[in-house]
């Protein structure tokens, strides 16, 4: 069979007479000489020349015959379009595979394609889904996904609707759970229902859940926005936190539409949330041309506006180093005043930790350096301020910069040599870059880190500058990082992407002395033993590849190791180029070193008309080329006559030669769909060899491991799982989780070994669950079932059961569950594993009684009141819900605690009511622990307020009001440190908004039993957490003022007071405080004027004292209360803020 050498000339096999035998043997007597590609062309033409009376006695003789006689015959099928032959293959466990894969080539019967939809069989159902999807069969998956979701539940119907019709996903994706495959797939077919999924999904999360879901999906909004922009719309107008940046980008391709939805929008929507105006963050870099083009048909007024509300983001940095410098694409569209009052507005002015150097680096020098200069003197000595100067003009950045770069500090020197390569990036003059690349030099011989963030610098640099670096700078530059002892892989592959563009873009200006030049150097990095990853070509045209390659050809002292990276740098091309394309061959014949010659036999194959050809050659020379991934591809897919001759070679000396000197077994992890080309007996020598090594006792256990876990032979794995090493019998277990068909026998070995437990058993128990996707589920919950409920078995066998059972739907699943929950003895982690998957019926009672009595264990508990929200299917959340109300109501201290801190998470608008009344109970019942009632108090505050909330407080706490004023003195001080204790919590984790109501009720009962210093205390938090979040809250700070202007001893104020009005964005925090200060101004008394100043100076040292602070201090240095205005006399910028 070696002896086949012409892919390109395959012979042509005609219609034999009916005379002649039609038999499997006449067939591997004039094919199975071919590779498989020429013997399955062969066997088409043959097949389709037949007459229909010998195809059909054909097909009936060798569809009576073995496995591979069986592959044949539906194979001729195929070829012939015999539809009804391959349709009544679907039904075949052993052909079904194949025959789905015609499928999509082949209009196979809807019924038989229908009756696999709907079979009892997960795998089944899967493989034909993806068939319905792939060959397009809308109307088929449309009318079948009622019946798939009646028979097999939400998750089987989520996964059909990928193969149904935008139509069909719309009316369905309501009533379903989707996962984030199907969805990422729905958002290229039908873009717009995913738009509504997600924006009403969106929209039916609390606040505090609407951020982790946003991130979550954000990928799959991205998807949709860039394949239909009035899908993307949909999402801006509706769940804006979905839009990322680069969606934000995609979106822009209808500029006008993108305005007025964020004209619209409310003053917290999109990405800022602390804004006055809506804004959308876009995406850092050069605008595509479609976007660019639209936003330039805008009135100019709007392309203000659109710049102003969509501002890029920062660039990102590489680690620590300084990063690409890229100026905001919509501001570089203004005219330059526009653009600098634009910049100005959205920093307010000062250039702080809030400014972005895209818009700084989007301005003309001039701008820039007015905007940073001020700015400069508080810079020194800090790494991350250092980064900034790169948006400062080049004249301006040098000599500070190059100051740093001196530095004994290595912080400094780190980030000062990116950040000077910035700005003269930012410059954007070739003659100054080069100038400063070549200053350059010090960072190369720096330390490694130094070194490598300025080549990383240098590496992302436009290609019109990098034209200009000279040649010298890329020669120390390259050879000092080779020949660094402390060079990493990281610091050469930045080197590397240096060269690599160098030399691609001086190629394609045509300048092939500095190409050839800059590849002479990539060659030397590539050669280096430190370097990882793979070894791509470049990309030049044919006359530049052959100008390289004569260049360093040439060059004296060319060693192997460079020439064999210049071939990998220019393998498209080899083919063009004899010279080296030979000396490649003659490196791998004659080279000493099996890597050296191992690369160059992969590039020598590497040209495709040669391929075959040229694999037989080096085969015949040395077996053990077989060993070069490359050349093994082509074998074990392509070339399958020459495989003889290596397995000969792996039995004799295990492919001893030129690639493997050292002889050492031989197990190359090959797919099965590689080895199913190959001709049975060739599968038989392969399984017997793999087993001769899993079986030596001499050889290394790795080796012996990979052997086991490619077999796919039960017999010859069941021999080793008894007599091998427990590494070697666990493969051996593992892989027969993939062996087919699933038979009896193979799954009571299986669950033998599960139940032994170890490391035979997890290998065990993990190769069932792989089985069982072949098993229908009724046979696999009946497999499953009595191992779950068997206490004698091991605890991770039963876990590794329950888990296997969870991914079954329907009654009897459930139902085995509950059983194996019942089994007297059962293990505490084993109820851990089947508690979460029992919440699919938290709606039963029954259910629920069993969880509330479980979750006294903590592993139970911590698995049942800790999962996550997402894993609580929908239909089950009002039941949630309800039972963690009663978790908290009747739970043990333990799983009370749990309940209350899992409710926030979990709790739906439609709950929150009965949520509110059962926590202000339990926060009002003198009964329950301090850890219950705190917890219960403090979700209590985090609740949103509704329409009752103050009521059902009030109602709660009715008792403890009565109760203060007791007769009995110890009742009376349980009541008051109750309510002492409820206003500490509350005071020390106050949220605005959500818990006002509670705050009122609670404040009138402080007041009440006479704690008005409690209720001075909560109230002055109350009223300043209303100020920071916009709310003036006036009657609070009236109140406040009732408490403290009587007995100014129950203020506490501090130093550490800080209100955050400095953000150009939140006007409306700096306004409440305003309002409140003149409040407390005009009341007049002493309370309110320490109030009053307190406020003026956390705002006016957070705003640094801009305008109205200076002026409101000057007015309360007139108070009539002298602590004020003596306390505002020192206070303000002049006294050391």
């Amino acid at each position: 069979m070696a002896t086949y050498d012409a892919p390109h000339a395959q012979p042509q096999p005609q219609a034999e007479p009916q005379s002649q035998p039609l038999t499997s043997a006449w067939l591997r007597a004039h094919f199975d000489s071919l590779p498989f590609p020429a013997r399955m062309g062969a066997l088409a033409r043959y097949g389709r020349a037949l007459a229909p009376d010998a195809y059909a006695a054909l097909h009936a003789a060798l569809d009576a015959g073995d496995p591979d006689e069986r592959h044949t015959a539906l194979f001729l099928a195929v070829v012939r379009r015999d539809i009804d032959t391959v349709s009544r293959a679907l039904a075949d466990p052993l052909l079904r595979r194949r025959a789905l894969s015609a499928a999509l080539r082949l209009p196979l019967h809807e019924q038989a394609l229908a009756a696999l939809a709907l079979h009892d069989t997960r795998a089944v159902r899967h493989e034909t889904y993806r068939v319905l999807k792939t060959a397009r069969r809308t109307a088929l998956a449309d009318s079948l996904i009622q019946q798939v979701y009646e028979r097999h539940g939400g998750q089987e119907a989520a996964r059909l609707l990928t193969a149904c019709s935008a139509q069909t996903a719309a009316h369905w994706l309501p009533h379903l759970e989707p996962p984030a495959g199907v969805l990422n797939s729905l958002a290229r077919t039908a873009p717009v229902a995913v738009a509504r999924h997600l924006t009403d999904e969106y929209a039916a999360r609390r606040s505090h859940e609407r951020h982790s879901y946003a991130r979550a999906h954000r990928i799959i909004a991205t998807a949709v926005a860039e394949r239909d922009t009035e899908a993307g719309l949909l999402m801006l107008r509706g769940a804006p936190s979905l839009i990322g940046k680069r969606a934000a980008v995609a979106l822009l391709r209808t500029p006008s539409a993108v305005l007025e939805i964020l004209r619209a929008a409310p003053t917290h929507y999109g990405t800022e949330h602390d804004g006055t105006e809506p804004v959308l963050t876009i995406q850092a870099g050069p605008l595509p041309p479609s976007v660019k083009r639209a936003a330039l048909d805008l009135p100019p007024d709007d392309l203000v506006e659109l710049a102003t509300r969509c501002p890029a983001d920062a660039p990102r940095r590489i680690g620590t180093g300084q990063g690409k410098v890229a100026p905001d694409s919509l501001l570089r569209l203004l005219p330059p005043a526009e653009r600098c009052r634009v910049v100005r507005e959205r920093i307010g002015g000062d250039f702080g930790r809030r400014a972005s150097l895209s818009a700084i680096a989007a301005l003309e020098p001039d701008d820039r350096s007015a905007f940073l200069a001020p700015w400069l003197k508080r810079s020194a000595g800090r790494s991350r301020t250092l980064r900034r100067f790169a948006g400062l003009p080049l004249d301006v950045a040098e000599p500070v910069l190059r100051a740093q770069t001196s530095d004994h500090r290595m912080h400094l020197r780190l980030a000062a040599w990116p950040a000077l390569l910035a700005s003269a990036e930012l410059n954007g003059d070739p003659q100054e870059y080069a100038r400063i690349a070549a200053s350059c030099e010090r960072a190369w011989h720096d330390q490694n880190d130094v070194r490598r963030f300025a080549l990383a610098q240098l590496a992302a640099a436009p290609a019109r500058l990098l034209a200009a670096v000279e040649e010298r700078v890329l020669r120390d530059a390259a050879l000092t990082t080779v020949q660094s002892r402390d060079s990493t892989a990281a610091t050469l592959a930045c080197a590397e992407r240096w060269l690599r563009r160098t030399t691609e873009s001086a190629a394609a200006r045509g300048n092939t002395e500095r190409a050839a030049f800059a590849a002479r150097l990539l060659c030397q990095v590539l050669a280096d033993p430190r370097r990882r990853g793979p070894r791509n070509p470049l990309r030049l045209d044919a006359p530049t590849a052959r100008a390289v390659c004569s260049g360093t050809v040439a060059e004296s002292g060319a060693h192997a190791e460079t020439l064999t990276s210049l071939a990998e740098l220019l393998a498209p091309h080899l083919a063009e180029l004899p010279t080296l394309e030979a000396l490649m061959r003659r490196t791998a014949e004659e080279h000493e070193d099996p890597e050296i010659a191992a690369r160059a036999a992969a590039v020598w194959i590497a040209p495709a008309a040669t391929r075959e050809a040229r694999c037989a050659e080096l085969v015949r020379l040395d077996p053990s080329f077989a060993a070069v991934p490359e050349v093994l591809r082509t074998l074990t897919t392509r070339r399958t006559d020459l495989l003889d001759d290596v397995l000969e070679a792996a039995v004799r000396d295990g492919l001893r030669g030129r690639i493997r000197p050292r002889g050492t077994p031989w197990a190359p992890r090959l797919r099965p769909a590689d080895t199913g080309r190959w001709l049975a007996y060739q599968r038989r020598e392969w399984a017997a060899y793999l087993v001769t090594v899993a079986s030596d006792e001499h050889a290394p256990l790795r080796e012996r491991t990979d052997a086991a876990a490619l077999l796919n032979t039960p017999a010859h794995l069941t021999a080793l799982v008894s007599a091998a090493p427990q590494p070697v019998a666990a493969a051996a277990i593992g892989a027969l989780g993939g062996t087919r068909p699933v038979t009896a026998e193979l799954l009571e070995t299986l669950l033998r070994h599960a139940g032994t437990g170890g490391v035979r058993g997890r290998a065990a128990m993990s190769a069932v669950r792989r089985l069982l996707d072949d098993v229908p589920d009724s046979r696999a919950i009946t497999l499953l079932a009595p191992l779950l409920r068997n206490p004698a078995n091991p605890v991770g066998t039963r876990k590794e059961a329950a888990r296997a059972l969870g991914i079954l739907t329907g009654t009897a699943a459930l139902s085995a569950l509950l059983a194996a929950w019942d089994e007297p003895g059962q293990h505490r982690d084993v109820r851990a594993v089947i508690a979460p998957l029992l919440l699919r019926g938290i709606d039963r009672d029954d259910i629920a009684h069993r969880l509330s009595e479980g979750v006294r264990e903590q592993a139970v508990r911590e698995a049942v009141v800790g999962i996550r929200p997402t894993a609580v299917p929908r239909a089950a959340r009002a039941a949630y819900n309800a039972f963690l109300l009663g978790l908290v109501q009747g739970g043990d201290d333990s799983t009370a605690i749990a309940a209350c801190r899992a409710l926030h998470a979990h709790l739906t608008d439609d709950a929150s009511e009965e949520a509110a009344r059962v926590l202000a109970q339990t926060a009002a019942d003198l009964t329950r622990t301090r850890p219950v009632w705190h917890a219960a108090v403090a979700q209590l505050v985090a609740l949103p307020s509704g329409e009752n909330t103050s009521a059902i407080t009030t109602e709660a706490f009715a008792p403890l009001r009565i109760g203060a004023h007791s007769d009995e003195p110890d009742s009376r001080v349980d009541v008051l440190r109750r309510l002492d204790g409820c206003a500490d919590v509350i005071a020390g984790q106050y949220s605005h908004g959500a818990s006002r109501a509670v705050v009122d009720v609670l404040l009138d009962a402080l007041e009440g039993a006479g704690l008005s210093r409690q209720a001075a205390r909560l109230a002055q938090e109350a009223a300043l957490d209303a100020a920071r979040a916009g709310d003036p809250a006036l009657e609070l700070w009236e109140r406040l003022l009732g408490l403290v202007e009587a007995r100014p001893d129950r203020l506490a104020l501090d130093d550490g007071l800080y209100i955050d009005v400095g953000r150009p964005g939140r006007p409306d925090c700096a306004a409440a405080v305003l309002d409140a200060v003149r409040l407390l101004r005009a009341r007049g008394s002493a309370p309110a004027g320490l109030l009053a100043l307190a406020l003026v100076s956390a705002a006016g040292r957070s705003a640094s004292w801009r305008e109205p602070w200076p002026g409101e201090l000057a007015a309360l240095r007139d108070h009539p209360d002298p602590d004020t205005a003596l306390g505002a006399l020192v206070a303000g910028p002049t006294g050391g803020d």
